[in-house]
Order: structure tokens, then sequence, then C-alpha cells
């Protein structure tokens, strides 16, 4: 009999995780699966979780909860031969959005059982790892601003983009990549894995999880009446045809920000004034 670990965050969902746990169990004893079923209680509880289920010979993996619930327990199953299903019941869910895989819990929880896992590239800021998507600037400002919020969900984080966006001052970063220098005025530079924040936000479209490169998307602010039209064309898949964004192709990078944030797959994290970027391939098995 196959042994997987379920774990959820009780966070997420607006605290709706939990409730599928019972459509998980009904799903691994129909498929003569041995479940596991662990819960969540502490920031970095979900990297110690994979950690035992590794030790433990556990055979999958299931995240339930949102990118930084993924982020946390993809951390213990780099560099192992487990995999990671993804059940995405986070605000945004931009790593299941860019795989294109489902979104409602029992589809999802369904296929993170069955499904065939594929090797995928992990990125790190400053060592730190993730999957889809890191920022400095305004949005790593909205990361934080969110996490301190009693509202969760698009609205919640809506509210957040439009009160942030419209006092943000531009940040001055210096990128170093691909022996190149570029000293410039952002809104935000954005270490691309995937193509999404979440909830349907393109940043980089062209960006995959499997190709062995990430784009960094340095983004100038837009003059106000054409931050609307920007919005648009991140939310339509049209970014790269925004005069405002710019993109490097590469495996590493240094940058220095003037700012200390940043948030890596929508958890905020302070890392300083100086940011290392790196790129490694193929480095943690997900259920495609």
């Amino acid at each position: 009999m196959e042994r997987m670990m379920l774990i959820i965050n009780p966070r997420s969902g607006k605290g709706l995780a939990p409730r599928e746990r019972a459509t998980a169990e009904r799903i691994a004893q129909e498929l003569g699966i041995a479940l596991d079923v662990r819960t969540i209680d502490r920031p970095g509880h979900g990297k110690e979780l994979a950690e035992e289920a590794v030790a433990s010979g556990i055979e999958r993996v299931i995240s339930v909860g949102g990118d930084g619930t993924l982020n946390s327990i993809a951390a213990g199953l780099i560099n192992t031969k487990v995999p990671v299903g993804v059940v995405a019941l986070g605000s945004g869910n931009g790593y299941a959005r860019s795989l294109g895989l489902p979104l409602k819990p029992e589809q999802a929880l369904r296929h993170a059982f069955t499904g065939e896992p594929a090797q995928m590239d992990v990125c790190f800021l400053n060592d730190i790892p993730f999957l889809g998507t890191a920022g400095i600037g305004f949005d790593a400002r909205v990361a934080h601003a969110f996490d301190k919020s009693k509202g969760r969900g698009m609205l919640g984080y809506a509210r957040i983009i439009i009160k942030e966006i419209l006092g943000a001052p531009p940040m001055r970063v210096v990128v170093k990549a691909n022996h190149e220098t570029t000293e410039t005025n952002v809104l935000m530079l954005v270490f691309c894995n995937t193509r999404e924040f979440g909830n349907g936000a393109e940043i980089s479209p062209g960006s995959l999880p499997d190709d062995g490169w990430a784009e960094l998307r340095i983004v100038r602010k837009p003059p106000f009446f054409s931050l609307i039209k920007a919005f648009m064309q991140i939310y339509t898949g049209k970014a790269d045809k925004s005069s405002y964004i710019r993109s490097i192709v590469t495996r590493s990078a240094t940058v220095w920000q003037e700012g200390t944030v940043a948030h890596l797959d929508g958890e905020p994290v302070e890392v300083g004034n100086e940011v290392h970027f790196r790129l490694e391939p193929k480095r943690i098995w997900v259920v495609r």
C-alpha cells in the first residue's frame, strides 16, 4: 500500500482548508492509499513535517494551502525523490495556476494523489528557497501588509494593492546579472520561475518552472493615468507588451536595493539591502 502524507494549513482558504480532510481521506481509501494527515501549527512547521515524511519513507507529500504553505513544505523536499502534490487553497495560488493544476479541491486532491511527478527548478533568494515568484519593492510591501491584515482573499489583497501603489515611491536598485550592471529606479523587481503572482496576474507570461531559466522583471512605475492599462496588461497575459517592464533572463544575479524587505511565494521576509539570487534546475519533484 502506497503511503502519503497530507499537510494542511488551517489558515488557508479563509480557514476552510481543514474541511477538505474528510474528502482526502475518502479518496485515499478509495485508491488504497495509507494517508497520514498532519496540520501546520507554526512558521516553518511545514518544512519539519516534510522532512519527517522523507525520513519515515513516505512516498508522496500533499500540500493543502496557499503558495506560502507549498513553499514551506517544498523546503523539506528539495534534493529528495519524494514529490509534492498541490491542493491550492490560498489567496492567490500562483504556482498551481502557472502549472495549470486543478483548482477545485476534490479534483485537486485526486490529481495530487494520482498525477505523475516531474522535476522542477528551485530558486533561492539569499539562500531561502522559492518555487514561483519572489520580489522586492512594491510587491514585497504588499506581501508584508497582507500578512498583517485580517482580510484574506482577492478583495483584501486588492485593497492593499490600491492603497500601496498610490503612494509607492520609486526605489533605486543596482542589478548585476549576465556580466552586466543595471542601475535604475523601479516600482518593483520580480524574480520569476513561474508566470503568475496569483489570481491571474501574469507578471512574466513566458516563465516556465522547468526550463532552467528565470526572468528578472524590472518594473518601472507608470504615470498615474497609465496604471490602469499596466494592470490590464498584467491581468490579460500581455505584460511583455508593457513599455514599463524589462526582462533579464538569467540563472543568477546580485541586487542592491534601498529597502530591506522581500517576499518569496507571497511570504514576507527580511533580506537586507543586498540580495543574491540563483536558480538550480531540477531540484524538486512536483505532481504536474
